[in-house]
Order: structure tokens, then sequence, then C-alpha cells
């Protein structure tokens, strides 16, 4: 058993991660984390210490011309700019920089200077190519636009260049001719690139250059907004506070004026729960299994994301400045389809991870006695004229729950919802998590599907949904944290991505989110335990699916799964692999999957565990870089699980198909047929494999 209640050990987590930060100039140490106990909560100890770099600001200064420069000549022009501010600075919880802001430079052309007729000024703009080297990056800007601007915004400099590259812009600190200057914008990167492009996505330009007439309100380089990701959701609370500022322009566009009437306020900082650090193991691996595939870590206990990793994935860089319609059509058609989060909006069959949900919904319904009721496992069974097949072509003779769970065994499931019916498993399910979409600042995040019982209960149906395929769905993260509820054994937690928001100017906290529980699962500790014992087994016990998962410590407990998909018209198989690590602080739950090219067929233990185990041993092998504890043993205890027994002779067949034809022939070969269920009084002993 645990060493805790899950209520206390989120009781324990709520009061951790709360530090307080201190900036030394424009460098900070911003102290962050969960706040583990080891055995009270005072012996809390701070579990990373990330260094944040400065927010770069546009630097503006006061312009006087004279005593009374408001009213000093007719032709000068007043006008109110708006300032864009820096978007939000954004870090893992391990103090990696994810997203921030440089400062760029464009350059920009007062056509009044040279200029007296429209005609004149396209000529000028024109003449620029041959003023700088082969390769500068000049704007593509229609005889008409700058006509326009001419007339319309003659104070006003003309943008002629995207944002310089650094090589072209040391070539610029020669002097410029006198009617070009270089303009300052803000530059968004993301330093970690395809590690973070499907959490954060990318920003592009709201409002663009404009070239008509002059509004009430100007700005002064164009502002951005969020596209993707977490960029678009968290918009408003990412982009800060715009600036203003008033400028007196004179006739040739020479600013005679200014007055900074309001600061930019940069966004605040914002820390997420996730460890860069896992989340490249999580990539390496993925990239090593050469499929398409997601990995989802989180603390089971908190609801903390601790690595979200779809795979394959874009580096969100290329959208900065605006993307070519050539290069986003190689991403948007690409046949691996970057640009899908495959973790969060992704929703596929579950196949037999969906198993210990059923069982559970057996046991709460009483159509389950525990490790007493015991179903046989032929290698298939003829429900309503179909055949069903098990994944072993050989009977594997009487087990109860747990034994069934170890060996994955479909026709066991088979029996258990024709008994039981659709309700107790959609119920269930649905406290669990699935079916809805997680609370997740992300967009698009996959609700999974869990069919109407209603309409989901005939008999080909109810087969379908005990191995999750069919109309069962769920995407990885919904999975990770249905297994988050089997580890704490009580509750779903709320999930949890962003940490802490914090001043970026000051270093003090401004928001901390409270870990928080979505729903109490409301299920009996000794239904929970058994259905642990079978996952322990999945992977610790010698007739397990997942034995190359095993670890010594922590112990892992988990489920593998195979399921098929269509997708594009074409029928895929998905590989999955889920569970959790027997260890606190944290209790990683965790979910993977990987799909199949053509019709290459995959299995759980075989293909989706290597990259689940693959993470795990390199996390518990370097706990202190990954901020995990090694337990100093098991924290429950597994009773001991029994291996399947020849079926005895009192337990009959039921047939469900016909006597000939296709059907009649599997029936015969396979042994298809319901079983009636024997209920032993006692639990037999029958002998380990």
């Amino acid at each position: 058993m645990s060493r805790t209640t899950p209520e206390h050990r989120l009781s324990l987590c709520r009061s951790a991660g709360r530090a307080r930060f201190l900036w030394i100039g424009f460098f900070v140490l911003l102290a962050i984390g969960s706040l583990r106990s080891q055995e009270t909560v005072s012996s809390a100890s701070v579990a990373a210490k990330p260094a944040f770099e400065a927010v770069p600001k546009v630097q503006l200064s006061r312009i006087d011309h004279g005593p009374t420069p408001m009213t000093s000549l007719a032709d000068w022009q007043l006008h109110t700019f708006r300032i864009p501010a820096p978007r939000s600075v954004v870090v893992s919880a391990d103090g990696v920089t994810l997203a921030k802001n440089h400062i760029g430079k464009r350059l920009v052309c007062r056509l009044t200077e040279k200029a007296k007729t429209p005609e004149e000024a396209v000529a000028r703009v024109r003449a620029l190519a041959g003023e700088f080297s082969v390769g500068f990056p000049l704007l593509k800007i229609a005889d008409e636009e700058v006509k326009r601007h001419f007339q319309d915004r003659p104070g006003l400099p003309l943008p002629v260049s995207p944002v310089i590259p650094g090589s072209f812009l040391c070539a610029l600190e020669e002097v410029l001719p006198g009617d070009l200057a270089l303009d300052s914008v803000y530059v968004r990167d993301y330093p970690e690139g395809e590690l973070s492009a499907h959490l954060l996505g990318y920003i592009g330009v709201s409002l663009p250059d404009q070239h008509g007439p002059i509004g009430k309100v100007e700005y002064s380089f164009p502002p951005t907004e969020g596209r993707a990701g977490m960029e678009k959701s968290l918009d408003s609370e990412w982009r800060g506070r715009d600036g203003e500022v008033l400028r007196l322009i004179d006739p040739q566009g020479l600013v005679r004026h200014q007055e900074i009437v309001r600061e930019a306020e940069p966004g605040d900082t914002v820390v997420l729960t996730i460890h860069m650090g896992m989340q490249r193991l999580a990539k390496r691996m993925l990239e090593r299994s050469g499929r398409p595939g997601a990995f989802v870590a989180v603390d089971a206990d908190t609801g903390d994301i601790l690595a979200m990793v779809s795979y394959p994935s874009f580096d969100p860089n290329l959208f900065e400045g605006g993307i070519s319609q050539v290069a986003y059509d190689a991403l948007a058609k690409a046949e691996d389809a970057p640009l899908f989060d495959r973790a969060v909006t992704g929703a596929y069959p579950p196949g037999s991870t969906f198993k210990p949900f059923v069982a559970l919904a057996g046991m709460d319904s009483g159509h389950i006695d525990g490790t007493h009721t015991l179903f046989s496992g032929p290698a298939g069974m003829v429900i309503d004229g179909r055949y069903f097949k098990n994944h072993s072509s050989t009977p594997e003779g009487l087990m109860d729950v747990r034994y069934a769970l170890v060996r994955s065994c479909n026709t066991w499931f088979y029996q258990a919802a024709l008994n039981m019916g659709a309700t107790p498993i959609a119920e269930v399910s649905r406290r669990f998590g699935f079916g809805v979409a997680p609370e997740l600042p992300l967009l698009s995040v996959a609700p999974g599907n869990i069919p109407d019982p209603a309409q989901y209960g005939d008999p080909r149906s109810l087969a379908n949904f005990s191995i999750g395929q069919g109309q069962v769905l769920a995407s990885p993260v919904q999975l990770a944290y249905a297994m988050a509820g089997l580890a704490n054994g009580s509750y779903i937690p709320k999930p949890r991505l962003v940490r802490e928001s914090v001043d970026p100017e000051t270093g003090e906290a401004v928001k901390y989110i409270e870990p928080a529980v979505a729903h109490s699962l409301g299920l009996r500790p000794e239904d929970i335990d058994i259905v642990r014992d079978g996952l322990w087994g999945v992977v610790n016990h010698g007739s397990g699916t997942a034995g190359g998962a095993s670890m010594r410590n922590p112990v892992v407990y988990g489920k593998t799964g195979t399921s098929q998909w269509a997708t594009g018209g074409k029928m895929r198989y998905l590989a999955w692999f889920s569970g959790w690590v027997d260890a606190e602080r944290p209790r990683i739950a965790f979910a993977a999957v990987t799909q199949g090219e053509g019709f290459e067929t995959l299995s759980g233990g075989r293909s989706a565990a290597p990259i689940a185990a693959g993470v795990l041993r390199a996390v518990y092998d370097e706990p202190e870089t990954y901020a995990v504890t090694l337990p100093e043993g098991p924290l429950r205890q597994v009773s001991g699980i029994v291996a399947a027994a020849p079926v005895p002779p009192e337990i009959l067949i039921e047939d469900l198909g016909p006597r000939t034809g296709i059907g009649g022939f599997f029936r015969r070969v396979f042994g298809g047929g319901r079983r009636h269920v024997r209920t032993f009084p006692e639990e037999p002993s029958f002998p380990e494999p």
C-alpha cells in the first residue's frame, strides 16, 4: 500500500512549489519547482533554479525641438503611435528558455527627402536594389503601394526590408544614405525549436504595415498575435500591454518631437511544468523508433505535465516574419504530418490499454467478483455471427481478472463485457477522463470518444468496446491522466502545464496555479488494487506482454495495447504502452503511442514499450538531473498472481455462431463460443508458468 493517502500527497504538493524570485540586474535566479517534502512539509527543498535573461525593450527617448514643439510649424504633423510590447518569456521547470524576444532591425526609407512626386518615390525604391550587396533582403512592394504611401503618409518612413539578418546588418554599420534608417522591431525566438513547437506554437503579424491614409492611432512597427499552440490560446496574457508615444513629424519624415505617454509593459514571464530534459529524452526515443508517435508523462499526484512530445515536429522559428507558401506547403502536405499534434489533438483507438477500465467497470457494477470470477481464454469467439479472435492462436485456459490483464486476453474481456453490458464501461471510463477534452491551455484538445451505451450495446459493439476498439477513441494525454488515476487510486488530477507567472522586472510571483483535482474516481480501493496487481504483472510477471520495460527500481506498472486506426482512407496499426512508476516525488504516469506504416503490424510490448522504457531508465539513472527521487523499495506489495488453468469440463460452451460456413469453420478450429462463468468461493491455487 502507499505510504501516504492520495489526498495527503495532493495536500503536500499544494504546499510545495511556492518559490520566490530575486532578480540581480537583468538576470534572475528563479527558485521554482515542486518543493517535495521528505517526511514533513517543513523539510522541503528547491527542485530547480533556472536563470532568466533580461527582457529586451525598444528604447525610446524624449526628443525636443524648441520651447513649444507641438505648435512649431503648421505643416508638421502630430500623431499617436502604439509601441507593441515584448511577449512573455517562457521557461521550463528546469530553467530552459523556450520562447524569448530580441530586437531586430529593418530598413526604412523617408521618401519625401529625395522624391517630389509619386513616380520619383517609385524610382527611389527601385534603385535600392543597386545600393546593397547581392542577396540583401528587400521587400517586394508594388508600385501602387509606394505611390499610396507617398501621397497618404508623406511624413512616415516606408519599411523596405524585413528584419535584416546579422550578416547583412554588420555591413550596414557604414553610413547609410541620408533618406534611409534602421527601425527597431521585436523578433520572437524559440531556442529549443522542434522540442517546443506543438506546445508553444508560433506567432504572426496581426496588423501589417499600412500604406493608406494615417489613422487616429498607428503602430510604430507591426504588432503580433499568437497563431498556434499556447501562443494563441494565451495570447491576451502573453502579449503584454502596448506603450504609447506622441511624435511630431516634419514633411521630410524626421521626428522633431517625441514624448512617451506610456511605456510598453512586457508580458509576465511564464514558468511551465515541462522538464526539458525529459522532453529531449522522449523525442530521442520517438526518433529512434523510426515511426510517427507521441509520448506524455505527468505527475500523477499534482497533474504537472513533465513531458509532452509529438513526433515528427517542425521548427516554429520558420514562421517568424512570415513563412513562404512553398515552405508551408512542404510542412502541411508532408506524409508524416509534422504540424499535427499527436499527443493532444490525436484521437485513436486505445486498444488493450482500455482493458483496466473495463475490469474496474465489471467490479464496480458487481459483474466481476474480484479474483473469484473466472472466464476462459479461447483463441477466438463467434459473436453475433462474426468471429472475434484473441491475440493468442491457442486457448489460454481459465483465468481471473488479474491474469487476464497480464496476458491481455481479448476473449476474456469479450465475455466480461457481454455479461455487464455497455453502461458500466461507459460510466467508469468517463470517471477516468475519457470522452472529455482535458482542460489544457492549448488549441484543438481532442475529447476522444466514449460511445453512447444505448447505441453501442449490441454484442459486436460490446466486443469492440471491451478491447478499446470500434468507436472508442482517446488521446495520449487522456490515457496518461487515466493512468495517473490508477496510480494515485483516488482522483484524476487537473492538468497543469503552466506553474507560475512572474513579473519580468521585479521577479515577484504574480500568479501561482495550485494543483487541483479534476474529479474523484469513487471506486473501491480493493478493486483498484486488483487492477494494479494485473498491471504490475504485465511488466514484471513471466507471462506479461511488456517484460522488456521492467526496471529494478522503481518498479514499472503498465499495459500494452495494439489497435487499428483509419487515416486518409488507409488502415494503420497503432501500438500503445501506458502506466506509471512505483515512486513518489514525482509519481510519473505515462503514455506512449507509435504508428505503423502501410500494412506494418505492431505490438505494444515490442513497438511502444521501448519508447517509454528508454525514457524512464534514463531518468532514474540520473535522478538529480531529472528532479526525481529513487524510492528505497516498492511502495506497495503485490498479491500473488496465478496463471491460467485448464478449462474444467463443467464449464459449458454456448454457441454464438453458425455451425456451417466461414463462421462455423472458425468456431470448430479455434473453439469459438461463450463459456458460462464459474465462480469459485475461494481463490484457486494454480501453478505459476
